[in-house]
């Protein structure tokens, strides 16, 4: 469970008399972690200088491909640490300056790294502290293995029950890429989707640009909601929505195998979608789902305001905000979207 990890690196710092302790994942270029909370307020302060190249043990780490933990010592020489600025000017100011880590490099997989950091005055770790450390390797190794193969197990059974519901489905990481999706959602993929190895990237420009937005709040935990991005329908495939579903933890999981759902709806072109149906496929609240049934139906803003008991401004207010959850910018492009006629794209 990733809640226990902190416990974990706890115990596992205080056996080899150390301040700290982290774990790090390389996910897609971009570091995750876990740590201590000591290690969350050091990395937090390194995170604030905006400079990612002066931690000078990363490029040093790299270089080492031999298995167990490996020290400062066994990095540079004494006098480099002196000079070097990561220890000269950020750790030992700080007090710190002493790590043993190692690399956990999975068969499948990103790859992982547990970092345990001494205080500087405690001096650096010596051959029985690593020893001890070692120990604890194939341990840690098993469990962050076990970890993301449970993360993947997760997200394949969720993508299987969306097949057997008949729903076009695949689980995507923060990045867009796909990491696993069902056979509905390859039949429609093609008609929905440029080619793309970076992400998923949707054919039509405004429904993309929405895409992008969403993309952008899965590593927000705290504001991440489920977007619903509408597609224009062509000469063969209806109207459809994209509705991208946040996985619940996935950002704060460092082994989570995927950050959100994305599923796929069409839209049946022999009637207008009910209001509930609206409501439920953009997010719309039952007002906004209200009027915008009542304008698939032919009535005017006017009519919908006298009929309702609302002024203009409110029924123009609630329908700019249906146009914003849409992805269209005018009310003809709405009624065209939901009837299942083709909008022109942005250059057309």
């Amino acid at each position: 469970m990733p809640s226990q990890w902190p416990s974990v690196l706890s115990s596992l710092a205080d056996s080899a008399d150390a301040a700290l302790a982290s774990f790090f994942v390389m996910k897609e270029n971009d570091l995750k972690f876990v740590g201590t909370p000591a290690a969350n307020e050091l990395i937090a302060a390194y995170v604030q200088l905006g400079q990612p190249q002066l931690n000078s043990r990363i490029p040093a780490r790299m270089a080492i491909e031999l298995p167990g933990f490996f020290v400062d010592d066994d990095l540079f020489t004494r006098e480099e640490m002196d000079k070097d600025p990561f220890y000269r000017d950020f750790l030992r100011p700080r007090g710190f300056g002493w790590v043993a880590g190692n690399f956990i490099r999975p068969p499948s997989g990103p790859v992982g790294s547990v970092s345990v950091e001494r205080r500087f005055d405690r001096g650096p770790f010596d051959a029985k502290a690593v020893d001890l450390l070692n120990a604890f390797e194939p341990h840690l190794s098993r469990a962050s293995l076990m970890a993301m193969r449970l993360g993947f197990e997760r997200v394949r059974s969720a993508i299987e029950t969306l097949h057997a519901l008949g729903l076009p489905a695949g689980a995507i990481s923060e990045s867009g890429k796909t990491v696993i999706v069902n056979e509905e959602f390859e039949t429609l993929a093609p008609h929905l989707f440029r080619s793309s190895l970076a992400r998923l990237r949707i054919s039509d420009e405004r429904a993309d640009k929405l895409f992008v937005d969403a993309l952008s709040q899965l590593t927000a935990a705290q504001t991440a909601a489920i977007a619903s991005i509408a597609i224009p329908g062509g000469p063969e495939l209806p109207p459809v929505i994209v509705h991208v579903l946040p996985i619940a933890g996935a950002a704060h999981d460092i082994f989570a195998a995927a950050s959100a759902i994305v599923i796929l709806m069409p839209i049946g072109q022999s009637a207008a979608p009910s209001a509930g149906v609206l409501q439920g496929l953009f997010d719309l609240t039952p007002a906004e789902a209200r009027i915008t049934k009542s304008l698939m139906m032919g009535h005017s803003l006017s009519k919908l305001a006298g009929s309702l008991r609302l002024s203009p401004h409110t029924i123009r207010s609630q329908l700019k905000s249906v146009l914003q959850k849409t992805g269209v910018n005018r009310q003809q492009e709405l009624i065209a979207l939901l009837s299942g006629k083709h909008l022109p794209l942005i250059g057309e």
